[in-house]
């Protein structure tokens, strides 16, 4: 194994950056939980015909290493500026958040490829500083509106008052995510909401008529298990049990789901009682939801995500020179053909490390096979072969 100990130089002139972004440069200690510097291993490739092949890689390594610490701290600081200044201000000063790195192995010849594997002491203090207010996750996901719709029941009967729904509201609110205007969510009628749960089509559909990117459905019951009479006066004591999914709109991928039950909260008064048993059940489900939201759109962002690929005027042929081509392309993990049917071909193409605009813009530049793109949306591209 060829393994390769390399220092980086200081990263003073880091603090000059710091400074004309209003950052602190006293500030640079890691917060709470994390330790200043954190050993991580990463990998990068570069075409082997490349000259440079050697130094592509190991820049593509070192960036690798930063953005998976940044996946340490992002979901810890507070974000509010745009994911562009991430990728100027971080992404092009990788070794500056690089204090030292080892080469653990380098190939010249993988696949075509040159590969090289290091670990990498990232400074984490110096990255927590410079995500400090930085929307990263939010913005590199374009910000997706979203729409929640709920159906309440309480002893089986709906009722006015959205409460599980309003503690959803209140809590995305709070973190800055747009949501759909409520005055719009009114028109929804209970029997849509409740075949929106059920049906993950009529919840894009809803989504598309509202201009969501992300549909969340809810349901939620209150139910009476009890009464006493202390001191004669009546106390009733009500469950609730609430269930969501988190739907895309755009591929009607279920991206998050949550179930949370209140076994018991008394009260002196059925319906006002019914509706605080919902509110605790809504701001637990709220949470644990918005975490499972947040995550999935994180291993998106850092892992493999993947986007849905619909071309007409498609042959057998096509395809197959097409799925060869997306195979060939270093941002594209697999390629999975769901249909053939008419003329039409559906792929699903998982990408590492890229966008749909990324891939978008590969395929208006093969070569090999000539593609119109006639739509796009965050996770599916539309278009047609080209005779």
């Amino acid at each position: 194994m060829n393994v390769y100990h390399k220092t980086l130089p200081s990263i003073l002139p880091l603090f000059l950056g710091m400074f004309l972004l209003g950052i602190d440069p006293g500030a640079v200690s890691a917060q709470p939980g994390f330790p200043p510097s954190k050993i991580i291993e990463a990998e990068g490739r570069a075409a082997a015909s490349s000259i440079t092949a050697r130094d592509e890689a190991l820049s593509r390594a070192l960036r690798n290493a930063v953005e998976q610490g940044v996946g340490v701290i992002i979901d810890s600081v507070s974000m509010t500026e745009n994911f562009r200044l991430i990728e100027d201000k971080i992404y092009s000063e990788v070794k500056g958040f690089v204090e030292n790195y080892t080469i653990l192995f380098e190939n010249p010849n993988d696949n075509g490829f040159f590969v090289i594997r290091l670990q990498a002491q990232v400074a984490l203090g110096m990255l927590q500083n410079r995500l400090a207010a930085l929307n990263l996750l939010r913005e590199k996901k374009g910000n997706p509106r979203i729409m929640i719709i709920a159906s309440e029941l309480i002893d089986g009967l709906e009722q006015a008052g959205a409460v599980v729904s309003t503690e959803i509201e209140s809590l995305f609110l709070s973190k800055n995510f747009p949501l759909v205007d409520k005055s719009q969510m009114e028109m929804i009628k209970q029997r849509d909401a409740s075949m929106a749960y059920a049906n993950p089509q009529k919840a894009v559909a809803l989504g598309r008529r509202y201009g969501a990117e992300l549909v969340i459905v809810v349901q939620a019951t209150s139910d009476l298990v009890d009464t006493s009479q202390p001191y004669g006066q009546s106390v009733f004591y009500y469950g609730s049990q609430c269930s969501a999914k988190a739907i895309k709109v755009d591929t009607a991928q279920i991206v998050a789901s949550e179930s949370v039950t209140i076994d018991r909260v008394g009260g002196g008064g059925r319906i006002p009682t019914a509706k605080k048993s919902l509110a605790q059940a809504g701001q637990r489900l709220a949470g644990t939801l918005l975490s499972k939201i947040i995550e999935s759109w994180r291993s998106e962002v850092y892992n493999t995500v993947r986007t849905q690929l619909i071309l007409s005027n498609a042959s057998l042929g096509r395809s197959l020179k097409l799925q060869n081509a997306l195979d060939g392309l270093p941002v594209v993990v697999n390629v999975y053909e769901k249909s053939l049917v008419n003329g039409v071909l559906e792929l699903d193409v998982e990408l590492k490390g890229a966008s749909t605009d990324e891939l978008a813009i590969r395929l208006l530049e093969l070569s090999e096979i000539l593609i119109n793109i006639t739509g796009k949306s965050e996770n599916r591209i539309d278009g047609q072969f080209i005779n």
